[in-house]
């Protein structure tokens, strides 16, 4: 029941490949840059808010706004994996995120992944919305 095809919704993720540490001209470390793999679609089961039974899964300190459901056997997502909700990602022709001319992304993540809860039959996935310039 929790993962009915009707209820199923398109989403698209991009996991955490590596963060680059760049450094200023004196050698030290400036700002952390994360590079994700390109964005995969894939449906599941998203909840239109949280509520207090998600606060009892994910314990009581977490933030998030929404809960991914997904069949046992797709435990792809993993804490710190960017996700495209509600919004159409723009793909140039090697499936990688288009850019515009200055080289910024056109349609950049909207929600991060912030716990994933594994039980017996599903898994559920606390996302937080997030704004990326």
């Amino acid at each position: 029941m929790r993962s009915m095809t009707r209820n199923r919704q398109i989403f698209y993720y991009a996991g955490l490949v590596t963060v680059e540490m760049a450094q200023d001209a004196d050698g030290n470390y400036v700002e952390n840059k994360h590079i994700y793999s390109d964005p995969v679609k894939h449906e599941g089961v998203i909840t239109p808010a949280n509520g207090e039974a998600q606060t009892q899964l994910f314990g009581m300190n977490e933030i998030y706004d929404k809960v991914i459901t997904l069949n046992q056997g797709e435990n792809f997502l993993e804490i710190g994996s960017v996700l495209w909700i509600d919004t159409e990602v723009a793909l140039d022709a090697e499936g990688h995120l288009a850019k515009d001319e200055a080289g910024n992304v056109i349609t950049p993540y909207n929600y991060i992944v912030v716990k994933v809860a594994n039980s017996l039959n599903f898994v559920s996935v606390a996302i937080r919305k997030v704004t990326v310039s």
